[in-house]
């Protein structure tokens, strides 16, 4: 037994994920009908991008610091019988929700890496008589269903790989079987048509990405001691869906998305949109004139595009580290 200590492996591994997603796009047949938020943060794409490259000895020090940590939680025990590596072998972390602020209860988790599964599945076994009544592991089809129990919660937790490359975690036994009849039928869950529509915005390219339903967002935000709250949920609950996703290269590329009525109102609406981005312009290059500190700004509004994508439109732009490093300097009242 493993005692009043948090289960090792499978534990572990949610919390990693769970704290990540607090921090592209993945298979939507893995994601549960109901899903209206779906976050998910692409951990191989941010440690090898250019920028993190430049940055090394501060990206040393972070994983000299998780190293540590790890180094003192049972799950190193399991992680190695594994073989999993979590730097090599991590990749994308996704977090999906119904709208529901009981992330705890709602939550459904799902980890993109390279397992090799005879070596996960004996770790699991040995993870399972180590632990005792804490894991259990029951058959699906041809599938493994872990079941975590943890002494010092009442909560339980259960867990299932999809072929070599993905674990999918969930508080509920039914949403991590339906998944699996998801992938033995080779189908997409009935997931709401916009949410559906706007997750083709985002791709697994991207270092992070966001999609939700408008009301699900104002869902979460209704009573949040945060300034304006309620305009925002009235402006969210007007929205069908949308996404939001940031790429990290040498520099900073980030992306809006909002689903529009249909094809022709997205185009319509981008067009019209380029057209209020060049009064935009217009004006931030006469404020430059009268105030050069500017200058970031207008460099920042020069990359900003909007076409269409399908049913939804999209705002895309970029900022270099050069102009983040700027606007620091000349305007240091700005929250960081």
């Amino acid at each position: 037994m493993l005692g009043s200590r948090r289960v090792g492996f499978l534990l572990s591994l949610s919390l990693l994920a769970f704290t990540a997603s607090q921090a592209g796009a993945f298979d939507p047949k893995l994601l549960p009908g109901d899903s209206e938020i779906v976050v998910t943060v692409n951990l191989q794409q941010i440690l090898n991008s250019d920028l993190l490259k430049a940055n090394k000895e501060l990206v040393d020090q972070g994983k000299g610091l998780l190293v540590q940590q790890l180094e003192n939680n049972p799950a190193k025990k399991y992680l190695d019988k594994a073989g999993f590596d979590l730097f090599r072998d991590l990749v994308s972390i996704t977090f999906a929700n119904n709208g529901s602020k009981n992330l705890e209860k709602n939550s459904f988790l799902v980890i993109e890496g390279k397992f090799d599964v005879p070596k996960f599945e004996a770790a699991i076994d040995d993870l399972a008589r180590d632990a005792g009544a804490n894991i259990k592991v029951d058959k699906v089809g041809s599938f493994r269903l872990i079941e975590v129990s943890p002494p010092e919660r009442e909560k339980r937790g259960y867990a299932t790989l999809v072929g070599n490359s993905h674990l999918v975690i969930s508080p509920d036994r039914d949403t991590v079987t339906s998944a699996i009849q998801r992938v033995q039928a080779n189908k997409t869950a009935d997931l709401k048509q916009a949410v559906k529509s706007v997750l083709e915005t985002v791709t697994n390219k991207q270092s992070l990405s966001i999609v939700a339903s408008g009301p699900a967002l104002a869902k979460l935000l209704e009573n949040a001691p945060v300034p304006n709250a309620d305009t925002a949920v009235g402006v969210l609950n007007g929205i069908d869906a949308l996404s939001f996703a940031v790429t990290l290269t040498k520099d900073v590329q980030f992306q809006l998305g909002v689903n529009a009525k249909d094809e022709d109102t997205a185009k319509k609406l981008a067009a019209g949109g380029n057209l209020a981005l060049l009064t935009v312009r217009t004006m931030v290059a006469g404020k430059v004139k009268e105030d050069p500190k500017l200058q970031p700004v207008l460099d920042i509004a020069n990359t900003l595009r909007i076409t269409s994508q399908g049913g939804n439109i999209v705002l895309r732009g970029e900022v270099t580290i050069d102009n983040i490093e700027k606007l620091k300097t000349n305007f240091p009242k700005i929250p960081q």
